[in-house]
């Protein structure tokens, strides 16, 4: 297995990179320049890459080497990756050599209808200037580094390359995080989530950026507390950071992915709040940025949702359409602001951090005693054990928050609204543990509830960015009051009958 972090550059920091002091410091060669030529073999269907795979061969001089490499995963900025390579004679893909890399990943696919058929053109071409060298950490730990300065090639499409790449090649995977930091607070550079074969198959029309929801985490049962969260919290990062390119792409649906994956990150963290706390610090940023999040999502939703559903005549629409322009012009500044965070060096030093802290297992104490005295560490539990309680104690707040507020006042809906997503998501994280039939009925009703309460919310949240508009369009001062007027409205009426939803189904005590 691959093991690699992957931090884009300027033009600026690729020129400084080599004179980084945690990069010198550390060297144990001198840096080495190589300019090779990666073509990217497929079939014509692009079935490789369809599952997942990408078939490269690397030609340096009179050497060439065919690899294939996929599966594994991303987790801010660090690739885990199958990589099989050996030596070929040609700059053409060795057939036979293929037939047995595709064998060993990928057996289904090699022996399906007498398996692949590889295209005579490669799908897009990499030139690339490497300058290489290595690294021994203080722990004994061997990083490779690797500065690529090149351009991908489709027809007459293009792309730059300017990738560092920090990949261990012996010792603990957890040690790039530390090293990246060091390089990001020396030079500006940004998580690269992205592979080149993504951005190369991009190029050839065969990807676009596209929204993604959040994938089941899958648990061992066998599994400490502390373990199950990495996972859980590592399955969140991976969400949000899949949704980057379909942000920067402009995708309302991508923005909104992205938010519920750090909603849920939130809420892991939160369900185990009593056990552990992140560095302050980080704490800060993630709440930064969901406050950008929720910000770009708001207008969304506005746009969306709430403005086509009022019960609005033809003669309104000259003034709506006023409304809506200065409304898409807000969402646009406020998805601009949202680029510009995940492009900003405090982004990148967040998904590091947090990076860090899942592979270096940050929340197992450091330096205590093992004295007999001491109480056990929660979090190296069984999480077999651990989850019905997590789960029954988020269960038992919604219990709490719907007995105990006045139920007919939209804040205590809200309370309500925020403890059912608790403990709707903390049913999902765990939900690979198996908790029965009586749990899936009780996952799908706080599903249901967190809708309809939703609805509420969106109704209050509206009335805020109406209020914003005023400044912006005051000449169509009456068409905002009416709308205002609706919205209040709607949640006069919705409000008790949600209330009374409440009592009636989430009041009961639920099983895991």
């Amino acid at each position: 297995m691959e093991y690699e972090i992957k931090l884009a550059v300027d033009a600026a920091s690729a020129a400084q990179i080599k004179k980084t002091p945690a990069l010198r410091a550390n060297a144990v060669s001198r840096p080495h320049d190589e300019e090779h030529v990666d073509r990217y073999f497929d079939t014509g269907a692009f079935d490789l890459w369809k599952h997942g795979y990408a078939l490269r061969v690397r030609s340096a001089g009179a050497r060439h080497v065919q690899t294939l490499k996929g599966g594994g995963s991303a987790l801010a900025g660090m690739h885990q990756r199958t990589e099989l390579e050996a030596e070929v004679a040609s700059e053409a893909p060795d057939l036979a050599l293929f037939v047995e890399q595709l064998d060993a990943v990928l057996p289904d696919l090699a022996r399906r209808n007498g398996g692949l058929h590889l295209a005579e053109e490669p799908v897009f071409v990499n030139r690339t200037k490497r300058t290489s060298w290595m690294l021994a950490l203080p722990d004994g730990t061997h990083v490779e580094v690797a500065l690529d300065v090149g351009e991908l090639q489709h027809g007459e499409r293009t792309a730059q390359v300017r990738e560092l790449e920090l990949e261990v090649k012996d010792g603990d995977p957890a040690r790039l995080y530390e090293l990246a930091q060091q390089v990001h607070q020396a030079l500006p550079v940004r998580i690269e989530n992205v592979s080149k074969a993504e951005r190369g198959y991009a190029l050839a029309g065969e990807d676009k950026p596209q929204a993604v929801k959040a994938m089941p985490v899958g648990l061992e049962r066998r599994a400490s507390l502390g373990d199950a969260l990495g996972a859980i919290v590592g399955n969140c990062l991976q969400q949000m950071q899949a949704n980057v390119p379909a942000v920067q792409a402009g995708s309302v649906e991508g923005l909104h992915q992205m938010r519920v994956g750090l909603r849920r990150m939130r809420a892991a963290l939160a369900m185990v709040r009593g056990m552990l706390q992140l560095p302050e610090p980080l704490a800060g940023d993630i709440d930064w940025l969901a406050g950008e999040l929720g910000d770009a999502r708001n207008w969304d939703v506005f746009l969306a949702a709430v403005l086509p559903s009022l019960p609005l005549t033809e003669a309104h629409q000259p003034a709506l359409a006023r409304v809506q322009a200065a409304a898409r012009e807000e969402a646009e500044r406020h998805r601009a602001r949202v680029r510009a965070a995940i492009a900003s060096p405090r982004y990148t030093g967040m998904m590091l951090a947090l990076g860090g802290w899942i592979a270096g297992k940050g929340w197992r104490p450091a330096g205590l005693p093992q004295d007999a005295g001491l109480p056990p560490d929660p979090l190296a539990q069984k999480v077999r054990k651990s989850a019905p309680q997590l789960v029954q104690h988020a269960s038992a707040r919604v219990r709490k928050r719907a007995r105990g507020y006045d139920l007919a006042q939209p804040e205590a809906l809200h309370k309500v609204r925020i403890a059912a997503k608790k403990e709707r998501y903390a049913r999902e994280f765990f939900a690979a543990l198996e908790h029965g039939k009586r749990a899936t009925r009780r996952h799908d009703l706080l599903a249901d509830m967190q809708d309809e309460l939703g609805e509420i919310n969106d109704a209050f949240v509206a009335r805020e960015l109406v209020a914003q508009l005023r400044d912006r369009v005051p000449q169509e001062a009456g068409l905002l009051g009416f709308i205002d007027g609706v919205l209040a409205m709607r949640a006069l009426d919705a409000v008790p009958r949600a209330g009374r939803h409440v009592k009636r189904r989430l009041r009961a005590k639920a099983a895991c």
